[in-house]
């Protein structure tokens, strides 16, 4: 079948065509597109940071 991409203006919007999808037993997705590039990008950074704190040779204390 055919798919559809629907951006609602706000959040009543959003709301109410749920509930019409859901009352017509219509199968949705939800998908989060605004900030899916920033979201990865954030991400990836995150793991880099991680990565290096991994990699980072130990100080000796007490020298």
């Amino acid at each position: 079948m055919e798919s559809i991409i629907v951006h609602t203006k706000n959040a009543m919007e959003l709301a109410a065509l749920k509930s019409v999808l859901k009352d017509m037993n219509i199968e949705f997705e939800k998908f989060h597109t605004r900030n899916h590039f920033h979201n990865q990008k954030t991400v990836k950074k995150i793991n880099d940071k991680k990565e290096q704190k991994i990699n980072r040779p130990n100080k000796p204390k007490g020298q």
